[in-house]
C-alpha cells in the first residue's frame, strides 16, 4: 500500500528495480500509411438522417424554420474543417447562389402524423465529402433566439450512399404515382402576372407547378387537384396559411397553396417544389396506394 511506503519512507515499492530499454529515435513520429480500405472509392453520402428530440417538439407548421436553423449551424461548423461548402451553402465562394437544385435540402418532416416535427432530413444530389460528412456529426442541437423554445436536440440515426437509396425505404424517396402536400407549395411568382391579357397569360398556380416538376426533370403528372390542408392523423387539420413561410432574410413567396398530383408512372422523391424548396416548403408525401 502506498501508506505503508510513506511510513517506512521507500521511494519504490519493495521487490521492484528499474530497467533500461532501446527504442528507435523516431518511434513517436507519426507515419503516414496508406492501406487498400483507405484507396477504395467509398460510396457518395446523398443523405443524413437525424430524430429530434425536445420536451416539446415543434408543430409542423414550424417547418422552414427549423430547416434554417439546422443550415446555419451546418455552415458554422462545416467551417471547422473547409473554408466555404458550396454544398452546404447552396453559394459559391464569392456568394453567388448557384444553379440548379443539386445542393443541400433540408427537410423537417412529420413521420408519425402527430401534427409536430420528429425528423430532419438532409440530402444533397451532389453528395457531401468527407469534411461535410464530419460537420454533419457535430450537428446536435438547434435553438432558436428570436423567441422562448425550448431546444431541440438532433441525433443522428444514419447517413445514406446514393445507391442505397431505394433500399433505404425513406418515405420521401420512395417511388409512386401519387403525392400529395405535406407542406405547402409556395409560388415562385405572382399568380395574376399580366392579369390574363396577351402577350402574357395569367399564371395560375397549377400551371407554375407544372412547370416546376418539369424543370426538375418529372414528367407532365396526368392530374394534379388542389387541396387546402394539411391532415394530421392525431391532429384537427392545418390551414396552409398556418404555416411560417418567411425566410430569416425576410424574402417570401407569392401565395400559397396545396396540391395531390398523380403521374402516369410512378416517380421516385424527393419532390420539392417552388420558393423555399431546399428548406422544406413545397415538399411532397406518397400517397400509399390501396
Amino acid at each position: 500500500e502506498t501508506s505503508d511506503m510513506r511510513k517506512s519512507k521507500q521511494l519504490e515499492p519493495t521487490g521492484t528495480r528499474w530497467l533500461t530499454y532501446t527504442r528507435p529515435a523516431d518511434i513517436l513520429k507519426p507515419k503516414r500509411t496508406i492501406s487498400r480500405r483507405n484507396t477504395r472509392t467509398l460510396p457518395k453520402v446523398t443523405i443524413a438522417r437525424f430524430a429530434l428530440d425536445s420536451n416539446v417538439l415543434p408543430l409542423v407548421t414550424e417547418a422552414m424554420p427549423i430547416a434554417e436553423l439546422a443550415r446555419r449551424a451546418l455552415i458554422y461548423y462545416s467551417k471547422i474543417y473547409q473554408p466555404h461548402s458550396e454544398v452546404i451553402t447552396g453559394k459559391t465562394f464569392a456568394g453567388i447562389p448557384l444553379s440548379g437544385h443539386d445542393h443541400a435540402h433540408y427537410f423537417a418532416t412529420d413521420e408519425d402524423g402527430d401534427g409536430r416535427l420528429d425528423h430532419l432530413t438532409i440530402y444533397a444530389k451532389r453528395g457531401f465529402d468527407q469534411a461535410e460528412l464530419s460537420a454533419l456529426g457535430k450537428l446536435c442541437k438547434l435553438r432558436r433566439f428570436d423567441q422562448e423554445a425550448h431546444e431541440l436536440n438532433l441525433i443522428m440515426i444514419g447517413q445514406v450512399a446514393e445507391e442505397l437509396i431505394t433500399q433505404a425505404k425513406l418515405k420521401l424517396f420512395q417511388k409512386a404515382t401519387k403525392w400529395r402536400s405535406l407542406t405547402p407549395f409556395s409560388l415562385p411568382r405572382f399568380a395574376n402576372r399580366g392579369g390574363g391579357k396577351p402577350p402574357r397569360p395569367r399564371d395560375l398556380p397549377e400551371a407554375q407547378l407544372r412547370r416546376e416538376l418539369v424543370s426538375r426533370g418529372f414528367p407532365e403528372p396526368v392530374s394534379v387537384h388542389p387541396i387546402n390542408e394539411y391532415k394530421p392523423s392525431d391532429r384537427p387539420p392545418i390551414r396552409w396559411l398556418e404555416f411560417h413561410t418567411t425566410r430569416f432574410n425576410g424574402t417570401k413567396g407569392n401565395g400559397l397553396t396545396g396540391f395531390e398530383i398523380e403521374f402516369a408512372e410512378a416517380q421516385q422523391g424527393p419532390i420539392a417544389l417552388g420558393f423555399g424548396c431546399h428548406f422544406g416548403l413545397g415538399l411532397f408525401l406518397p400517397v400509399p396506394q390501396c
